[in-house]
């Protein structure tokens, strides 16, 4: 899902003037980023695609939104042609556009799961959270974290008492401080050393499993043959020499073939 620190660099670019059917949404919510040093690394990105797809030279632009309703509405005005989103706004969104997963990002940093911590060594298991105030950079759906994440065993929005913050780091110093009761990371966060350091006192507490970031088609903008193109360039571009560094850079593994399973299963629970 996010802290990709892909979807970081990738964020990074924001020339959309000729946005079209060829053009790139991202979006990846409570993770920050600076625009201005990532876009050498959108650049890149892009440019490689253009050429193995065999678009002509900057034909294609993007856009980084750093919250769901920025790049809902960047899709409505401009109509990209393509995405890469957090799994809880392709969830949301993959209806009334039909978009269409066609890779799933295999990164150094793709998290796996989100992890609720707490300093309190009597809070010990999910239900022991009921009433407490949770901080979070990842809050900006309730009904995904109820019922994707944490399967319906709970409903976010009444369970906890919600603290949205701007950066993760907040939210473990908020726990550290006594300000709230406990944090929402995904494993990544949790892991990092800076988190380590200030959360040294913190356990975790409940756990949920995520699904893979997505790249996705905008099945009713992009034409057959821009997808096929995009589709190939995209997944042979970590072994290409020509683009094995971009991929290096951005930490990102490879662009695999679609998890069917975990997709379907991030549906079921989405849609139940």
């Amino acid at each position: 899902m996010k802290a990709l620190i892909s979807i970081i660099a990738i964020a990074g670019f924001a020339g959309v003037a000729n946005a079209g059917p060829r053009d790139f949404i991202v979006e990846a919510a409570g993770v920050g980023g600076d625009k201005e040093a990532a876009a050498p690394y959108l650049e890149k990105f892009l440019r490689y695609i253009e050429a193995a797809a065999g678009w002509p030279p900057n034909s294609t632009s993007g856009e980084f939104a750093p919250e769901p309703a920025d790049a809902i509405k960047f899709i409505e005005s401009k109509k990209p042609g393509f995405g890469m989103f957090d799994p809880e706004l392709w969830l949301e969104l993959r209806k009334k556009h039909d978009l269409v997963v066609i890779a799933t990002v295999e990164g150094v940093r793709q998290s796996e799961k989100m992890v609720i911590v707490a300093k309190d060594p009597a809070l010990k298991k999910l239900d022991d959270l009921k009433g407490k105030k949770l901080a979070s950079t990842h809050l900006q759906s309730p009904k995904y974290l109820s019922k994707v994440v944490f399967d319906g065993k709970i409903d976010v929005a009444t369970f906890f008492v919600l603290q949205p913050v701007t950066s993760m780091i907040k939210s473990v110093k908020k726990v550290a401080a006594g300000d709230a009761d406990a944090a929402l990371l995904t494993d990544g966060e949790w892991n990092s050393p800076t988190v380590q350091g200030i959360g040294k006192e913190l356990h975790i507490v409940a756990s949920g499993k995520l699904p893979p970031t997505p790249v996705v088609v905008f099945n009713k903008v992009a034409s057959a043959k821009d997808r096929e193109a995009f589709e190939k360039a995209l997944r042979k571009m970590c072994e290409d020499p020509k683009g094995a560094d971009v991929c290096k850079q951005l930490d990102i593994k490879k662009f695999a073939s679609p998890d069917k399973a975990a997709y379907d299963e991030a549906v079921r629970r989405y849609e139940k």
